[in-house]
């Protein structure tokens, strides 16, 4: 036998093996079946709620406004999809034809933990201690070591003739992977919120990503682009900041060129694809002054950061600010100042999405591919149940179609031909198994 064939048969007898302890187990902790109520929520033509308007409204009273027309249209349209980790429940597919399925991206740390044999335990190097995927695949980019962060994300479906066009989807075989192509003109995006001191949500960035026939194109907005805007603004709403201590440090922070932190961001366990990025930080020191950073986060329109550097001097350049303080123009921990926003660095983990991890170690018996599709990490076209948490009761053949996604048409079975003026199958930087 092949080693991957004998790989195969480990994974069909392992579970079989395991399945009587398993019957009747309740997962506890990150595994955890949480039912959001998404399958009781509205659906029409175009259009369906992950998320009720109760759940929603916190946020959408925090949305800003961009100057962007279309992201701003976006931003307020009912035709809006919302929705978050626990209502889409982000998971991966595992496609080899032996055990198949749809697994919640915490299954492959839960089947490392219980496993004895070496081969399968190696799956806990690819998924962290909080049960996701590790860095660069965990979590909204620029935000793994953010803690006060809450990420809401967006769909936004295009029209042709006044109705909403579907995404497109196939199998390579019966029990293969499911493919899906997002049309052109598809809008993908995320506003990422922090808790102030007063218990309410903040925005602090709005990041979107717009499917055209050859790729995606990624755009990012924040209150202020540079430091010395944000210093600019700080000025024009106190105007005896050189009198206060605090005011007058931070403004001469950020209109220091020269203080930026060397910094490097590594994945140990992706390393094979994700090589270092190597750069810089602007750490800005904590701002006192909670109701003027509430008034600069709340700032009448934000712009476009796409090619905008935040700072630059001393052979060094960062692309967004970094923070001390819990509570900040950005939260604590945010990182995201290391990567510019433009299409090529979004892509260096965007094209990874269904890689298999066989790829990064042969012996992950789990033969689970990287979560998402089509260039897209949160959305799937897959029913929410609670067996995609159950690693070995019922998981085989678990993948089961969204028919909330069918009754709103936003989903149709069709491979995408090759001149379609719609859709395109985008090329992977990896050979598929399925």
């Amino acid at each position: 036998m092949t080693r991957r064939f004998q790989a195969a048969c480990a994974v069909f007898a392992l579970a079989c093996a395991t399945q009587a302890l398993a019957q009747g187990e309740e997962l506890a902790g990150p595994c955890e079946y949480r039912d959001t109520g998404a399958r009781d929520l509205p659906v029409r033509d175009g259009h369906l709620d992950f998320l009720a308007e109760s759940a929603l409204k916190p946020f959408r009273d925090a949305l800003p406004h961009v100057d962007k027309a279309e992201t701003e249209a976006i931003l307020r349209s009912p035709d809006t999809v919302w929705y978050d980790e626990a209502s889409m429940v982000f998971l991966y597919q595992d496609s080899v034809e032996v055990v198949t399925g749809a697994r919640a991206n915490c299954v492959g740390r839960k089947v490392g933990e219980r496993a004895t044999e070496p081969a399968i335990r190696k799956l806990m190097d690819y998924f962290g201690a909080d049960y996701k995927f590790k860095y660069p695949f965990r979590k909204v980019a620029g935000t793994d070591d953010a803690g006060n962060v809450r990420t809401l994300n967006f769909w936004a479906p295009p029209k042709k003739a006044g109705k909403a066009l579907p995404v497109k989807y196939w199998q390579e075989s019966a029990r293969g992977r499911w493919h899906w192509v997002f049309p052109v003109g598809t809008v993908f995006g995320e506003v990422l919120f922090e808790q102030g001191p007063d218990q309410r949500w903040y925005a602090f960035e709005v990041r979107t990503r717009k499917r055209y026939l050859d790729g995606w194109a990624p755009d990012l907005f924040r209150p202020y682009a540079t430091a010395q805007g944000l210093a600019d603004a700080i000025k024009a709403r106190r105007p005896g900041w050189a009198q206060d201590s605090n005011l007058a440090a931070f403004v001469r922070h950020l209109s220091t060129n020269t203080n930026l932190t060397p910094f490097t961001l590594f994945s140990e366990a992706y390393a094979k694809i994700f090589p270092p990025i190597v750069g810089a930080l602007d750490q800005l020191p904590e701002l006192q002054d909670k109701a003027l950073l509430a008034e600069l986060l709340t700032a009448p329109t934000w712009g476009s950061t796409e090619g905008a550097i935040w700072k630059a001097g001393a052979g060094k350049e960062t692309y967004a600010p970094g923070s001390q303080a819990d509570f900040g123009i950005v939260p604590k921990g945010y990182e995201l100042g290391m990567i510019p926003v433009n299409e090529v660095s979004c892509n260096r983990c965007h094209v990874e999405t269904g890689h298999p991890l066989r790829d990064f170690d042969f012996d992950v018996i789990l033969y689970g591919e990287m979560w998402g599709e089509d260039r897209i990490f949160t959305w799937h076209l897959f029913e929410p149940h609670e067996y995609i948490y159950d690693t070995w009761d019922d998981a085989d053949n678990s993948r089961k179609l969204n028919q909330r996604l069918v009754t709103a048409k936003l989903v149709k079975q069709e491979r995408v031909g090759a001149s379609d003026p719609d859709y395109k199958r985008l090329p992977e930087p990896f050979d598929p198994p399925y």
